[in-house]
């Protein structure tokens, strides 16, 4: 599979970082979108947030591009665990109904469907909570073109677009690499040669918009349907899958 790194023109030392982290592995270097082009939505996403996202959908238009089946979508803050060659070597291991399988940690609690083999002593599993972070992860064609119709117009943060918290309900079948191969640097301890770049999504968080008169009121009906489908979701996971609540280590 091909591997495409997310890279802004003026970050050269980013994009070295990148070409020594993955040394002998090929890539091709998406040029992310820069934020400056962009307004803040009011009460919505940040420039920079919607500059991240249409950057992961020049990465997955640039894959749907290639004949390839799968590809490997990387940001350009990455430190990469032994075995990474094996796995975008060969995309045998990727589970035939996936869109994505996710590759980092960001270390907080997930849910976890049953885990099978994947590459080098890893697993995957089926992901059934957000994860955050989107810094790495393995993209199929049906995924990224379900991701550019998800996507379009732009209303969540990549990480929130790519690995919701409520996948199964969108259509989406995400899946977990265990242990990660990758995490992002400024998760990394100094001491680990980590914390060498800020993070790129300086804005921080969506915000979450205000409403008024009618909005409000749709807003909030929206809201109790919401909270309605995740007790749903809560109780099919329950009843059916049993998943395990874990951290994802990286190895």
């Amino acid at each position: 599979m091909q591997v495409f790194v997310i890279n802004l023109d003026r970050d050269a030392a980013r994009l070295a970082h990148m070409r020594e982290t993955l040394g002998d592995i090929p890539f091709l270097r998406t040029p992310a979108v820069d934020g400056a082009k962009f307004r803040d939505q009011p009460g919505g996403l940040t420039r920079f947030e919607i500059a991240c996202l249409e950057s992961h959908r020049s990465a997955w238009r640039a894959f749907l591009a290639t004949p390839d089946t799968h590809a490997c979508i990387l940001e350009d803050d990455l430190h990469i665990r032994s075995g990474f060659a094996a796995l975008v070597g060969d995309g045998g291991w990727v589970p035939a109904d996936a869109h994505t399988v996710k590759i980092d940690t960001y270390f907080q609690t997930v849910k976890l469907g049953e885990r099978r083999p994947a590459s080098g002593g890893r697993e995957v599993a089926r992901l059934y909570s957000r994860h955050e972070s989107s810094a790495a992860y393995v993209v199929t064609r049906a995924g990224a073109e379900r991701y550019l119709a998800l996507t379009d117009p732009p209303t969540l943060p990549a990480d929130y677009a790519i690995f919701p918290k409520n996948a199964r309900r969108l259509g989406l079948r995400i899946y977990q690499l265990v242990p990660a191969v990758a995490i992002q640097d400024h998760l990394l301890a100094k001491a680990e040669g980590g914390q060498r770049f800020a993070t790129a999504m300086a804005a921080g968080a969506a915000r979450p918009p205000r409403h008024k008169g009618l909005g409000k009121i749709l807003h909030e009906g929206a809201r109790l349907l919401g909270q309605a489908a995740e007790l749903r979701e809560a109780l099919y996971l329950k009843a059916f899958v049993k998943p395990e609540t874990t951290k994802v280590p990286v190895g």
